[in-house]
């Protein structure tokens, strides 16, 4: 795959899941978030350092994706939107993603052989030195850098996120911004008009999943921590649990002190804003497409009709649908391994307390799986919420045959960073493994979608 352009993080849920699902249209695996052969030859001895050492390594390499601050008002938001369109094969599609980052959806895209165009991407900004717990100076930080942002392009929002509880390796050298498209980048446009069939359908993907925010400007937000393992309680007002986590890291504070939100807005990562959806209209009646939303609160909600969907797709083809159980983590997938193994894929957020409890209960209603394979990102923090090995464990041991960890270093983990590069040749030991079955009917995938969201929260209607 190509390079990205300076400006968009490659191991963030948007860059990560494009690559992932590109490679599947292109029929290949997933094999490297990083796309850096260099970098995934570094891993595993990295991975054997000390665990402060590990730590260091890992914020440098991250911080190597940061641009400068003089650089933000010179963002190419547009070049950004080219690099993601030109992931995807050229050729006629009969449908369209567009709309939140979502592991699930990747897989449903996959067995569509459709392409998704993210709204969401991240910029980080080198910020070297910085103090992850200090919010209040993080925000006053932030705003020359947002404002330089939003007069790079007058069509996005800009949300400065700071989670000292799961980024904060990340965040003691860069600050997060993501952007969100709120009108069609002129790339996305020119990707839709050129590749679309007619009679063509968009299905907007709006994960409505908000976050208590400080707004900054018409178009700006400040948001302190985030989707994960601390509620929003605690990091507005502290618990034992985050005093026991800062004093864990040498801080002298017992808890975060952030600017008072002042409304609720589109969480930055995982939230839709609806801004964008008037361009989609505008353009869809331009060439007579149809417009379906697929609207739901909760990332992983999609997870469990993805699922159920994958699991009646099996049998309609005669294939045995509770064999194999594929557990993903963040941006560690590979939807095209995944079909080859004939797995139904269920994805998680992170590797935290809420994603346990939801993977506990999908495998509670769900009919049980003859394996159960699981990938786990590493973050490389022990944060508030973190699901320790043997909690995962006794999850996985519910399989009936076989459990196990797809390259996942059990001693190293949460800090175990040769998982970015071992969990997809894991992946593709398992055996047996099929020829990839035929695209699914669309029509297969609406009546899933009218069968199996509403019970899990997952809204359909055409706009």
């Amino acid at each position: 795959m190509s390079i990205p352009p300076r400006g968009i993080a490659r191991f963030d849920s948007a860059a990560g899941m494009a690559q992932a699902l590109a490679a599947c249209l292109h029929g290949e695996r997933f094999s490297s978030p990083s796309q850096s052969p260099l970098l995934d030859s570094l891993m595993p001895p990295i991975n054997l350092l000390p665990k402060r050492q590990r730590e260091w390594v890992y914020t440098v390499g991250g911080m190597s994706e940061g641009i400068r601050e003089r650089d933000a008002q010179a963002l190419d938001v547009e070049g950004i939107s080219e690099w993601i369109a030109g992931l995807y094969p050229q050729r006629r599609y009969e449908a369209a993603f567009i709309g939140s980052s979502n592991g699930a959806l990747m897989h449903m895209a996959a067995a569509l052989r459709l392409p998704w165009l993210p709204q969401t991407f991240l910029t980080p900004v080198r910020a070297p030195f910085s103090d992850p717990d200090d919010a209040q100076r993080g925000f006053h930080d932030g705003l020359r850098i947002t404002d330089a942002m939003l007069r790079a392009d007058p069509r996005i929002a800009v949300h400065h996120m700071q989670d000292p509880n799961q980024d904060r390796l990340m965040l003691s050298a860069m600050s997060y911004f993501r952007l969100k498209h709120r009108a069609l980048p002129l790339a996305y446009r020119e990707f839709l008009l050129r590749s679309l069939a007619p009679n063509a359908t968009i299905y907007i993907n709006a994960c409505m999943r908000d976050w208590p925010v400080t707004r900054t400007g018409d178009r700006s937000f400040y948001q302190f921590g985030a989707v994960g393992g601390a509620t929003e309680d605690e990091y507005f007002s502290g618990s034992p649990r985050v005093a026991e986590y800062l004093r864990r890291y040498g801080s002298k504070r017992s808890h975060w002190s952030p600017p008072a939100p002042t409304q609720r807005a589109p969480e930055a990562e995982w939230g839709y804003d609806e801004a964008l959806t008037a361009s989609i209209l505008d353009l869809a009646r331009e060439k007579n497409w149809r417009v379906v939303e697929m609207r739901f609160e909760d990332p992983e909600s999609f997870s469990f009709v993805t699922a159920a969907i994958y699991r009646d797709w099996y049998r309609s083809m005669g294939m045995e649908s509770s064999a194999r159980l594929v557990v993903d983590s963040f941006i560690l997938m590979d939807p095209y391994m995944t079909m080859r193994l004939r797995a139904v894929p269920f994805w998680l957020v992170f590797c935290t307390e809420p994603s346990a409890e939801t993977f506990r209960r999908f495998l509670d209603d769900e009919a049980s799986f003859d394996e159960i394979d699981m990938m786990l990102f590493s973050h490389g923090t022990e944060g508030v919420g973190v699901t320790s090995i043997a909690q995962w464990q006794a999850l996985l041991d519910k399989a009936h045959k076989n459990c196990r960890f797809l390259g996942v270093d059990k001693r190293r983990y949460p800090r175990d960073f040769a998982t970015f590069v071992r969990f997809d040749r894991a992946l593709s030991r398992l055996r047996p493994q099929y020829e990839l079955p035929p695209p699914m009917p669309l029509a297969q995938f609406e009546a899933g979608l009218l069968t199996h969201g509403p019970k899990h929260g997952v809204n359909v209607r055409a706009l």
